[in-house]
């Protein structure tokens, strides 16, 4: 017991001192060489237990990328300028650097456990599967920090621009100032990970119980993972295997869509893939931006976003989205299953509905009449007006708007897509997002490039 808790310490020691790193060239001044860092599973499954609460902080939340999207007419300085600030597309003077940094917090303590696995000892078979399936875990985690980071501080990849530079790719931990990879690196890097994870979890049987899979980094959220990265980087082929897993498990009809939120838990809840964890009772809960933007931030919504949803759409309820109150995606509403509001933050980061949109996108050309019944069945799910024809890459991307609001993605869509089909975000003092704009490629942070002689 002595051994343990001392390992136990260890492990700890080194995830405090990774934490404190701001940018991704800094490495603590203590590390703990590898072969002292985790000396049996428990202190190796501790070291991932950190890189999930340090998940939960409300910096980790990507969805403040969407205050540069078309979904606001308007947002305020208040209490969270950031939001403010990203609105007008100024990445310089606010936000301070927190999402650069963060995700480079998060890959040295990925890289941690990825650089231990090997030495870690297992007494028998079922230790050295746990063992195997926390690296994966790492593997998917790190795939999915790098996914964060190229999507907002590189060009968009199309397969045809991936000698462009992009971003460090910091896949160790030492003290090392990196020039940027290419675009092509970075994605061969996410898809390798990525494919080590899913191979990982397969041979080890990966089954986790229903009360910790949503918690975990497992199968499917690698998969879903697989899924999104392939769509923004034009691999259909690749996007229709991965969400192909998905499309058979039947979402929430439109009388139990409430259970997606307010019933994180109940067995005939489907929908949630990973989640982080609840942080009603943290110091982050006051923090979450979709709460601040409408507490302080005067935020409005787009006029075209709210007027997009056919009168029976379950998703524009009260429970939903509404012009003045922050969605219940984030907060459980007073209604009569709830006598209060509750502080119900566990974000959920993947879930079954991006699936059925990836894979009705990833289908369309070769497929449209089974474009077309995927993205009936979430409309009909949902209680919208369903489609009597093929859809277009804008009828998809138009429900991806309603179905995916406030989670982080209509950003990243419109980077990839405004190009093809045209979109224009236009503020009213004049300011314009158009397609190809520089704006959708937020600036490395200045303290990074000061620092990082490689980098300009």
């Amino acid at each position: 017991m002595k051994k343990y808790i001392q390992s136990l310490k260890i492990a700890l020691c080194a995830l405090v001192f990774l934490s404190s790193c701001d940018l991704l060239d800094i490495t603590p001044d203590h590390v703990v060489p590898e072969e002292a860092a985790f000396s049996d599973v428990d202190s190796y499954q501790m070291a991932l237990n950190n890189v999930f609460r340090k998940m939960t902080s409300s910096v980790m939340n990507m969805q403040s990328t969407d205050f540069a999207s078309d979904d606001f007419s308007s947002v305020l300085p208040g209490y969270a300028p950031t939001n403010y600030y990203i609105y007008n597309w100024d990445y310089q003077t606010q936000p301070q650097p927190f999402i650069w940094s963060y995700q480079y917090q998060l890959i040295a303590q990925e890289n941690v456990l990825i650089g231990n696995y090997s030495i870690v000892p297992a007494n028998d078979e079922t230790e050295q599967k746990e063992i195997d399936q926390i690296y994966a875990q790492a593997l998917g985690l790190r795939a999915w920090s790098l996914f964060n980071l190229v999507q907002l501080y590189a060009p968009h990849y199309t397969g045809e621009n991936g000698a462009e530079a992009a971003i460090p790719l910091k896949l160790k931990l030492d003290l090392e100032y990196l020039p940027r990879a290419s675009l092509t690196e970075v994605f061969q890097q996410i898809y390798s990970d990525l494919e080590k994870a899913e191979q990982l979890f397969v041979d080890t049987d990966y089954a986790p119980s229903s009360t910790r899979k949503a918690y975990q980094f497992g199968l499917d959220a690698v998969r879903a993972l697989q899924a999104r990265v392939a769509l923004f980087a034009g691999d259909l082929d690749k996007a229709k295997d991965a969400s192909a897993h998905f499309i058979h498990t039947p979402l929430l009809s439109k009388e139990t869509y409430w259970m997606l939120w307010e019933d994180q838990f109940g067995t005939a809840n489907k929908e949630i893939i990973f989640m982080t964890h609840d942080l009603s009772d943290t110091d982050d809960a006051d923090l979450v931006d979709y709460h601040e933007m409408y507490v302080t931030n005067n935020v409005s919504l787009s006029d075209e976003l709210m007027t997009s949803f056919s009168a029976d759409d379950v998703r524009k309820e009260a429970s939903y989205i509404g012009p003045n109150q922050m969605p219940y995606k984030h907060i459980i509403p007073v209604n009569e299953r709830n006598s209060q509001p509750d502080r119900n933050l566990h974000y959920k980061h993947f879930r079954l509905a991006e699936q059925y949109l990836i894979y009705a996108e990833a289908v369309l050309e070769s497929a449209p009449d089974e474009a077309m019944r995927v993205l009936n069945l979430l409309k009909e799910a949902r209680g919208a007006e369903l489609l009597t024809q093929a859809p277009t890459k804008l009828d998809i991307l138009n429900e991806r708007r309603k179905e995916l609001f406030a989670e982080g993605l209509r950003f990243y869509d419109l980077k990839r897509l405004s190009s093809e089909l045209n979109i224009v975000v236009q503020r009213k003092d004049g300011k314009v997002l158009t397609p190809n704009s520089p704006l959708y490629i937020w600036d490395i942070p200045k303290e990074e490039t000061n620092s990082n002689p490689y980098i300009n």
